[in-house]
C-alpha cells in the first residue's frame, strides 16, 4: 500500500471522525470535572450498565440459537428465515420502540431493554451463523461418530462462544449508548434515567457543552472495556477457517427436532420482524378507530407527498457518506489487516467514534464545525454527511480489514515482487478481491446513516432528515400519517439491508 495514501486516508479520518471527539475532550474542563456529583453519576453509570447487560442476554438468549440454526441445520425454512432476521436490526430503533410498546404495557428499564434486546439480536444470530460455517467438518464428523448429536452441539458451542459473546458486546454497546429509545419509552411512562438521556439533559440545560462532555466519559470508558475486546475477538475468527486444509461441514441433521425447531425459527421472525411491521400497517390503516386498506393507501400517500423532502435527505445524505467512507475504509482497513505491529492501537482509534455516546458526538461536531471559518460547511447539507461518515467510517475499516485479512497475502506479495507497485497492486489485485466486501461495507454504512437519529438531533443540518421528523411527530400524536411515515423509513432501509443479507454470505460481506 502506498504509504501517501495511508497517510491521506489516515488525516481524513483523523479530521472527520476523530476531530469531533477531539474538540470534545478540549471542552472539557477540570472545573466542570470536579463539580460532577459522584454518587448520582455512579448511579447513573450501574443503570446503564444494567440495561445493556439485560438487552446483550436478550440478544445471546434469541441470537445464538437462531444464528446456529439457520447456518448449520437441517430445519426447514431457513432459507427464507435468514434475510428476514436481520429486519429487527435495520429498523431504526425509534421505529421498533414505536411499534413493540403498542403489544405491550411494559414500560421504564425492562420494555427499552426488550426493545433493545429484540433489535441487536440479530447481530448475535450473524456472526454466531458466521463462526459455525468456519468450523472444520472433521471436527464435527469426530464428535457425531464420538457422542451424536449433543457431541455436537457442546463442541460448536466450545467454537463460536467467543465470537457470540463479541457481538453481544455490541448489543450491549448500542444500548447503553442509545437515547431515542429511552426517551420514548420514558414519555409514555415512569422515566427511567441513564447516562445518555443525561447528557443529552446536560446539554440541553443552557447548551453546556463542557457539562455534558465531562459528565459522559465515564460511559465512553465502559463503551472501550465492551468493544476493543469484542473487535479483536471477531479480528481473530475472520482467520480460523481459512487457515489449514478446511473442509466445510455438512448440515447437522436434527431428527425429530427438526420441525418443532424449524416453526420456532418462523415464530421468532413473526415475532420480532413481522410482528413489529403489522402494527405500523394496522395503525396506518385506522388503528383502534378501524382499519381499512384505503386508509393505509392514503395515509402512506399523504405521508410521501409531506415527507418527500425528509426522506430525499435521509437517502441522499445517506448515499453521501456510503460513498465518502469507502476509499477511506478500502485504504485503512487494508492497511490495517496488513499492520499487525498497530492492531491494538489501530482498533482503539477507529472504534472511538462508535464508542461516543451519538448525543455526544453530536455536540463533538457542533463544537469543531460551528465556527465562522466552516459556517459554509456547518450551514449547507453536507454537515449533516460529514457528521454520518464520520459517525459511521468504522463500519466500513473493520469491514474491510476483517475481508482482507482472510485473503492470501502472498498474492499482493508476488505482485510485489513481479514488479505491480503500490497503485497497480491495489488495482488489479487488492480491489477485485475485496469488492464485494466493499459493497457490503457501503451498504452497512447507508443503512446505518438512513436510520441515525441520536447524532443528528443536535446538528441543524441533519434536523431536515425523514426520522428526525418522525421523532418531532411521534411526541405530539400518534396517527395514521406518523405511522405511514414511518413505513416508509422501513421500506428505504430494509430494501438495501435485507438484499445485503441475502448476498452477505457469498462473500459480499460488510461488518468485522
Amino acid at each position: 500500500m502506498s504509504r501517501p495514501l495511508v497517510l491521506l486516508a489516515a488525516l481524513c479520518f483523523a479530521v472527520v471522525a476523530l476531530g469531533p471527539v477531539a474538540a470534545m475532550a478540549w471542552r472539557t474542563s477540570g472545573a466542570d470535572v470536579a463539580a460532577l456529583d459522584v454518587a448520582r453519576g455512579a448511579g447513573l453509570l450501574l443503570r446503564t450498565a444494567q440495561l445493556g447487560l439485560g438487552a446483550a442476554a436478550i440478544a445471546l438468549a434469541l441470537g445464538v440459537p437462531s444464528g446456529w440454526l439457520v447456518a448449520r441445520s437441517d430445519a426447514p425454512f431457513t432459507s427464507i428465515v435468514r434475510p428476514l432476521l436481520l429486519v429487527p436490526l435495520l429498523l431504526p430503533p425509534l421505529v421498533l420502540a414505536m411499534a413493540c410498546v403498542g403489544y405491550t404495557h411494559w414500560r421504564g428499564g425492562l420494555a427499552t431493554a426488550v426493545i433493545m434486546g429484540v433489535g441487536t439480536y440479530p447481530l448475535v444470530a450473524l456472526y454466531t451463523a458466521r463462526a459455525a460455517e468456519r468450523i472444520d467438518g472433521r471436527r464435527v464428523d469426530a464428535a457425531r461418530l464420538v457422542g451424536g448429536l449433543w457431541a455436537v452441539l457442546r463442541v460448536e458451542w466450545a467454537l463460536v462462544r467467543s465470537v457470540a459473546f463479541a457481538a453481544a458486546a455490541f448489543a450491549f454497546v448500542f444500548t447503553v449508548n442509545d437515547f431515542a429509545v429511552v426517551d420514548y419509552v420514558s414519555s409514555l411512562g415512569p422515566k427511567y434515567p441513564v447516562y445518555a438521556d443525561d447528557i443529552f439533559a446536560s446539554w440541553r440545560s443552557g447548551n453546556d457543552t463542557s457539562k455534558a462532555v465531562a459528565a459522559a466519559w465515564p460511559l465512553v470508558l465502559l463503551t472501550l472495556c465492551a468493544v476493543v475486546p469484542a473487535i479483536v475477538v471477531l479480528r481473530k475468527s475472520a482467520l480460523y477457517a481459512f487457515e489449514g486444509d478446511f473442509r466445510a461441514p455438512s448440515r447437522v441433521q436434527l431428527g425429530p427436532w427438526r420441525w418443532p425447531l424449524g416453526l420456532a425459527l418462523v415464530l421468532l421472525v413473526a415475532a420480532t420482524a413481522v410482528a413489529p411491521l403489522a402494527r405500523l400497517v394496522w395503525e396506518a390503516g385506522g388503528g383502534r378507530v378501524g382499519f381499512q386498506w384505503s386508509v393505509v393507501g392514503a395515509s402512506l400517500g399523504k405521508a410521501l407527498d409531506n415527507g418527500r423532502a425528509n426522506l430525499q435527505a435521509s437517502l441522499l445524505y445517506g448515499l453521501g457518506a456510503a460513498l465518502l467512507c469507502l476509499p477511506v475504509g478500502l485504504v485503512l482497513g487494508h492497511a490495517m489487516a496488513r499492520t499487525r505491529r498497530f492492531l491494538l492501537v489501530g482498533t482503539v482509534l477507529c472504534v472511538l467514534p462508535l464508542c461516543v455516546p451519538p448525543i455526544l458526538y453530536g455536540i463533538g461536531n457542533l463544537a469543531l464545525w460551528n465556527r465562522a471559518s466552516t459556517a459554509a460547511l456547518y450551514d449547507s447539507g453536507w454537515m449533516a454527511v460529514v457528521l454520518e461518515a464520520g459517525r459511521y467510517v468504522p463500519l466500513a475499516i473493520l469491514g474491510v480489514a476483517a475481508a482482507t485479512a482472510a485473503t492470501d497475502r502472498r498474492i499482493e506479495e508476488s505482485a510485489r515482487l513481479a514488479g505491480a507497485g503500490p497503485a497497480k497492486t491495489m488495482g488489479r489485485i487488492v480491489l477485485p478481491a475485496l469488492a464485494g466486501p466493499l459493497v457490503g461495507a457501503g451498504t452497512v454504512v447507508f443503512v446505518f446513516c438512513v436510520r441515525e437519529l441520536d447524532a443528528a438531533i443536535l446538528v441543524p443540518a441533519a434536523n431536515g432528515t425523514a426520522l428526525f421528523r418522525l421523532y418531532n411527530a411521534v411526541h405530539f400524536g400518534r396517527d395514521e400519517m406518523v405511522a405511514a411515515l414511518a413505513l416508509w423509513i422501513c421500506f428505504f432501509v430494509l430494501v438495501p439491508g435485507i438484499l445485503w443479507s441475502t448476498f452477505a454470505k457469498r462473500r459480499m460481506g460488510g461488518l468485522p
